[in-house]
C-alpha cells in the first residue's frame, strides 16, 4: 500500500495552496490525516442508485464515519472537500494487470531460440502510477515474477513510489519454461514442487496454463488448494465445464475455445480448417453457437460453480481491429511504456499473420462473443473485470475504461458492472471486509466523479479526484502521474 510520504512533491504545492483558501482565519486547524468529503452522492450499485448528499470522513487509510452532508461532526478538524454534488465510488480494481511484465524477446541461446519475457521494474513504475491516475487502485497480477512483486510491494510499502495494492500468481504453471512467464510442470510431483516454492515465494494466487493436460490441471488444482491458494486458469483444450468440475476457483479470457464445446458436426468443421494459434480467436467461435446446448452447460456451470472470471474482451477487440486506426493504440501510444509500444508496432501482437479476410472474419464473429459475454455475467459466478494489461495495445488504467464499455455494449448492466470492478472483485481477492465498498472501516481507496457512472459507464472516465490510501489526489496531481514526472524516466 502507499504511505504518505510517496506524494510528498506531488501534492504539496496544491496543499499549501488549497488550505490557503478554504480555511477560515478562525478555523480549528484540520489534523494532517482527517479528511471530510462533503456534498457528495455515494454509488450505490448494489441497489442501482445514488444517495443523497453525503459527508464521508476518512482518518488516516480508513474511512470513519458517514453522515448528512454538511454535518459539523464529519467536518470538525478535517481537511474539507466540497465535492459539489459529485459521485464518490469505491477504486477500481482490474483483476488482470501484468504489472511487472516485459517485452517479450527472442534470443539466440547455443545453435536454438529462447523465447523470454523478463520483469521490468521500470514498467512496473509506469504501470502503476497510469493505474492509480485512472482509478484503479487494486490490481491482480495473473501471471508474473514473484521476485519482482516484491521489489514492487517493498517499495510501495516504503513509500519509494505511487501505485495500487497488488495481489500476484507467479509465472503461470504450463507444460514448458518461459523464462519470466511460464513454469514448466511434466508430472503431478513437480507440479507440486513448483506450487510450494511459488507460495512460499509469495503467491496470493496461483496460475494454470493451456498445455497443461486434464490429469496435471487436477493435480495442480489440488496442489494449490492443499497450500490455501485458489487456482486461476487459462484454457482453451480443456473444457471450462470439465475444470469447474475439477475445483478450479478462476477462468480468465472469453477464449473457451475447446472442442468438447462444439457439437460433433461443429468440431469436425473447425477442425477441417483450423490454423490454431490466435486463428482461433475467431475460427472455434465461426462454428460455436452461443444460444446453442454448449452455451446452455457454460452457463449452468459458472451458475453452479460461481468461477471468479475476468473477460478480458478489451485483449481481443484490440486485435480484432489492428488492421484500423483505433483508440486502443491511441491509448498505447499515450500510456504504455516505450519499450512495449516499440514491441507491439515492430512485432508482437495477437494478430501476427492476420490478413485483411481474417480481420473481416474476426468482427464478424464479434456479435456471438458480446452475446456469450452478456449471458455469463447474467449468472451468480463472481464476476469482475480484466484487461491484460502490458499485452499488446494494453495501455495501463484507461483500458479497463475501455473493458466496462465492451461489456455494457455486449448488454451487462452498468450496476453489475460497477460491482464487478469494485466489491465483486474485492471479495474475490479475499479482500471483501476492508476493500470495494464505501462504508465505515473500509480502506480509504475512492474514485470522485464529475458524473452519475449509473447513468453511463463512461462516465467512469469523468475523475475528478481519486483517494488512495486515505490521501487525495486532485486531478493536478493525476495528471502528473499520467505525464511521467518521478517515472524513473520512463515519459
Amino acid at each position: 500500500m502507499m504511505r504518505c510520504s510517496t506524494l510528498t512533491s506531488l501534492l504539496l504545492a496544491t496543499a499549501l495552496a488549497w488550505a490557503l483558501a478554504a480555511t477560515p482565519a478562525n478555523a480549528e486547524p484540520a489534523a494532517d490525516d482527517v479528511l471530510a468529503l462533503d456534498n457528495v452522492h455515494i454509488v450505490e450499485a448494489e441497489h442501482n442508485r445514488v444517495s443523497v448528499r453525503r459527508c464521508v470522513r476518512v482518518q488516516g487509510t480508513r474511512i470513519a464515519t458517514i453522515t448528512a452532508a454538511g454535518e459539523p461532526a464529519c467536518l470538525r478538524g478535517a481537511g474539507a472537500v466540497d465535492l459539489q454534488g459529485r459521485y464518490l465510488m469505491p477504486g477500481m480494481i482490474d483483476m488482470h494487470a501484468h504489472l511487472t511484465l516485459g517485452p517479450l524477446e527472442i534470443r539466440r541461446e547455443g545453435e536454438g531460440v529462447v523465447m523470454q519475457a523478463l520483469p521490468d521494474d521500470d514498467i512496473a513504475e509506469h504501470n502503476a502510477r497510469r493505474l492509480v491516475a485512472f482509478g484503479v487502485t487494486t490490481i491482480r497480477d495473473p501471471g508474473g515474477d514473484l521476485a519482482a512483486a516484491g521489489r514492487y510491494k517493498a517499495r510501495l510499502a516504503a513509500g519509494e513510489l505511487v501505485g495500487p495494492e497488488s495481489f500476484h500468481a507467479g509465472p503461470v504453471i504450463n507444460n514448458a519454461e518461459l523464462p519470466g512467464l511460464a513454469t514448466a510442470a511434466r508430472s503431478a510431483e513437480d507440479m507440486e514442487r513448483v506450487v510450494r516454492a511459488q507460495v512460499q515465494a509469495g503467491a496470493d494466487w496461483i496460475k494454470l496454463y493451456t498445455g497443461l493436460s486434464p490429469e496435471l490441471l487436477k493435480a495442480g488444482i489440488d496442489a494449490a488448494h492443499r497450500q490455501g491458494r485458489p487456482t486461476v486458469a487459462h484454457l482453451d483444450n480443456i473444457a471450462w465445464t470439465d475444470a469447474l468440475a475439477m475445483g478450479l476457483d478462476g477462468i480468465v479470457h472469453l477464449m473457451p475455445l475447446s472442442p468438447d464445446l462444439l457439437t460433433p458436426e461443429q468440431r469436425a468443421a473447425w477442425q477441417a480448417t483450423a490454423r490454431g494459434g490466435t486463428f482461433s480467436f475467431f475460427e472455434w467461435w465461426e462454428h460455436f453457437d452461443p444460444e446453442g446446448a454448449q452455451a446452455d452447460r457454460l452457463v449452468a456451470a459458472f451458475g453452479q460453480h460461481r468461477p471468479v472470471f475476468d473477460a478480458t474482451l478489451v485483449a481481443f477487440h484490440a486485435a480484432f481491429v489492428q488492421d484500423r486506426d483505433n483508440p486502443y493504440k491511441d491509448d498505447a501510444r499515450r500510456h504504455a511504456h516505450p519499450r512495449l509500444l516499440a514491441h507491439w508496432n515492430e512485432w508482437f501482437t495477437f494478430a501476427i499473420g492476420w490478413e485483411p479476410d481474417d480481420f473481416q472474419r474476426a468482427r464478424a464473429v464479434w456479435p456471438k462473443v458480446q452475446r456469450m459475454a452478456a449471458r455469463l455475467y447474467s449468472t451468480d459466478a463472481r464476476l469482475t473485470l480484466g484487461t491484460d494489461m502490458s499485452n499488446p495495445w494494453i495501455a495501463p488504467g484507461i483500458s479497463l475504461h475501455r473493458e466496462m464499455q465492451l461489456l455494457a455494449e455486449a448488454g451487462v448492466p452498468t450496476a453489475r458492472l460497477l460491482l464487478a470492478a469494485t466489491r465483486t472483485a474485492a471479495e474475490a481477492l479475499g479482500a471483501g471486509q476492508r476493500l470495494g465498498q464505501v462504508a465505515p472501516g473500509f480502506e480509504a481507496d475512492l474514485l470522485v466523479l464529475d458524473g452519475n457512472p449509473l447513468d453511463d459507464i463512461r462516465h467512469t472516465r469523468q475523475i475528478h479526484a481519486v483517494v488512495l490510501d486515505g490521501s487525495l489526489l486532485t486531478t493536478t496531481e493525476l495528471n502528473q502521474l499520467t505525464s511521467g514526472i518521478g517515472s524513473g524516466g520512463a515519459k
